[in-house]
């Protein structure tokens, strides 16, 4: 028995009024009419552009209305909060479909040019791809997962990420700017069908598009990364940092296969640290010291190299940022008893088992990370790999993030994220790349692209 359709609503912001009256009257749109736009000698075979059509007539009524009901309102208040989302998808269509085709080749050309993200990658797409099998094959207990391009509007928001660093569309969506956003949201869904606690754990390559500006040269606003995402449901409170710490075990165990695997994938991968921290640890050290930990967090920025060391440099903090001791380390600051049972915890239940498990892993903690600080919540790790000829390079980081539980309105939905930037790895460490290539210095964006603020 088919479905039967939903009646439309003005919450429905994916679809457009116009198309929702043509549903209503149970007709396909005719083609428009009312005249064209002169004919441009420069892009012969184009379609013309009609400027009416029952979407132009419905977009100048919306317009009218909006008009008359808020007069005297700020045009981009009444933009961002008095249309209904229908409303005002369908002026934002209209207007820029005019647009549209009201461009010539020339014009597109001369657009792409001088926009950085419509330019292809310049890494190899085969050294891309040799990469991603290395990657599914390490994460061979993780459902592979292909993601959609796009995401709901306001899901990065929603994660703590600025919207305008987010390319949003028309259509209340928005572009994928982090694989992990992606994969919680499927992660919500699949728990929502199963009903059921077992853990899930997925893994995905996606390009990704970031909108910061950058000062620095050659910054690449679109890259891949590969990403590893587990949800989890927590028996109870008290096991809610086991059972994170836990899924972020499994998570360093398959990067540290991944990197064992990919010198014979032709990579140039030679060994890898796992740097260990804890939001509230790194809190209580920075709290012990007077300083204000998410002001210090909001000056590092992933796509300014840097910018982490530069403040604690200039807020004088010197803490230990590659301690071999977490827990003496912890106990020599003055922390208090739960900063330092939260260490003791870390290193019995993640060091000690990391290190057993694959002894070729360096593992030190850090006390005074700041990036990712205030967008994870409990465990968050780096991974550093050293490159054959000892250049050793941040190329992924991960740690809990409270997304799940948020969707889900459970907190003892708990979710784990890391990921690698692909594109990094394939520009970086790809043996068949010429040698001037691999020696330069890593660039905004490309040599960073692992870290979680977009």
């Amino acid at each position: 028995m088919p479905t039967p359709r939903p009646m439309p609503t003005t919450d429905d912001v994916t679809t457009p009024a116009a198309a929702r009256e043509e549903q209503a009257v149970g007709h396909r749109p005719q083609a428009p009419h009312g005249p064209q736009a002169p004919h441009r000698p420069q892009a012969p075979h184009r379609p013309q552009a009609p400027e009416g059509g029952r979407t132009g007539e419905l977009s100048s009524r919306i317009a009218r209305r909006a008009a008359e009901a808020h007069a005297g309102q700020p045009l981009d208040r009444l933009l961002a909060e008095g249309l209904p989302g229908n409303e005002l998808t369908t002026l934002l269509l209209h207007c820029l479909r005019q647009r549209a085709l009201r461009r010539s080749f020339a014009e597109v050309l001369d657009h792409a040019e001088r926009t950085p993200m419509t330019h292809a990658s310049a890494a190899d797409a085969r050294r891309i791809h040799a990469f991603d099998a290395a990657a599914y094959a390490a994460a061979a207990g993780f459902e592979a997962v292909d993601l959609a391009p796009v995401g709901p509007l306001g899901a990065t928001a929603c994660a703590g990420v600025e919207p305008n660093n987010v390319l949003a569309t028309v259509r209340f969506a928005e572009v994928a700017a982090d694989p992990t956003t992606g994969l919680a949201l499927h992660a919500a869904r699949r728990r929502r069908e199963t009903r059921g606690g077992e853990p899930l754990r997925f893994c995905a390559s996606q390009r990704v598009l970031r909108m910061q500006p950058t000062k620095h040269p050659g910054f690449s606003p679109h890259f891949r990364l590969f990403a590893l995402v587990t949800a989890a449901r927590s028996p109870g409170r008290s096991e809610d940092d086991a059972c994170e710490r836990r899924a972020l075990l499994e998570h360093l165990l398959v990067w540290a296969d991944l990197i064992r695997a990919l010198p014979a994938a032709g990579f140039r991968a030679a060994g890898l640290r796992v740097v260990l921290s804890d939001t509230a640890v790194v809190r209580a050290c920075l709290g012990a010291r007077g300083l204000d930990a998410d002001a210090l967090a909001q000056r590092a920025k992933a796509h300014e190299p840097g910018s982490s060391e530069a403040a604690l440099r200039e807020a004088s903090v010197d803490l230990p940022r590659a301690a071999a001791d977490y827990v003496g380390a912890a106990r020599s600051l003055g922390l208090g008893p739960e900063p330092v049972a939260r260490a003791e915890r870390w290193v019995a239940e993640v060091g000690e088992p990391l290190a057993r498990a694959r002894p070729e892993v360096e593992i030190v903690y850090d006390l005074a990370r700041l990036q990712g600080l205030g967008y994870y919540a409990g465990p968050f790790v780096q991974l550093v790999v050293r490159r054959d000829d000892g250049l050793e390079l941040p190329v992924g980081d991960g740690g809990a993030v409270p997304w799940l539980g948020a969707l889900l309105s459970n907190r003892r939905e708990r979710m784990v994220a890391t990921g690698i930037g692909t594109e990094m790895v394939v520009k970086l460490f790809d043996q068949s790349a010429p040698r001037a290539e691999a020696r330069s210095t890593p660039r905004a964006g490309e040599a960073r692209p692992e870290e979680p603020t977009p």
